[in-house]
């Protein structure tokens, strides 16, 4: 963490942000804390308490649920201006997390301090608003993810996951372990689907990434 930051210190960008969540009106005088973070790096874990509610400026993070089989479960994604369900209902119930979140790309935000987050929700009206619309929009995709897991047939999440990830060459840099996290199956259900797509002449799969040959017999 950084030296504490009042709405005077903040950068142009840090208060059009915090502009848009409605933060500028709160009736306070709260702070802020600048915080920075590589890939890779885990930023809460379960049984961690939250500290502070963060304000991601840049970069994206992955929230994701260990099973009890060890299976990784990718539940959101969090990215600029975002609200993290997980954390978000920490705060409200002093309790912990029961999910991990990692930082998917170089992170860059900004920390409002857990009294500041209870201060701003008991005299900002647009803050609040901004936290329950953003809470509920979470709460649905997450219904959407219980959908899917609980769908026998995984082929379409696969078809959508390779098209949306592929490069404009056709290469999808993600390995089987990160498809299996992010549509919420087991590794082998991957392996499995995508050698199917590999006898079809629809992929080619190589050492950590995939090429797609034949886009259109996704569709």
């Amino acid at each position: 963490m950084s030296q504490i930051l009042k709405l005077k210190d903040l950068s142009p960008h840090e208060f059009e942000t915090i502009t848009a969540l409605g933060l500028t009106d709160v009736k306070s005088n709260i702070f802020f804390q600048r915080m920075s973070a590589r890939a890779g790096d885990v930023l809460f874990a379960p049984g961690d308490t939250s500290a502070a509610y963060l304000i991601v400026m840049s970069g994206q993070i992955r929230v994701e649920l260990t099973t009890k089989s060890d299976r990784e479960i990718a539940l959101y994604r969090v990215s600029a201006a975002q609200t993290c369900l997980i954390t978000t209902t920490a705060l409200l119930r002093s309790e912990v997390y029961f999910a991990s979140g990692v930082a998917e790309t170089d992170i860059e935000a900004l920390a409002l301090p857990a009294a500041g987050f209870q201060t701003a929700l008991q005299t900002c009206p647009a803050f609040a608003a901004f936290i329950l619309g953003d809470y509920a929009r979470r709460v649905e995709s997450l219904v959407g993810l219980i959908d899917r897991l609980t769908s026998k047939d995984i082929d379409h999440d696969l078809a959508s996951e390779l098209l949306s990830a592929m490069n404009d060459a056709g290469i999808v840099h993600l390995t089987q372990a990160d498809l299996a996290r992010n549509i919420g199956t087991a590794r082998e259900v991957i392996s499995r689907k995508l050698a199917g797509l590999e006898r079809r002449g629809l992929i080619k799969r190589a050492r950590g990434q995939i090429v797609v040959i034949d886009k259109t017999g996704f569709m």
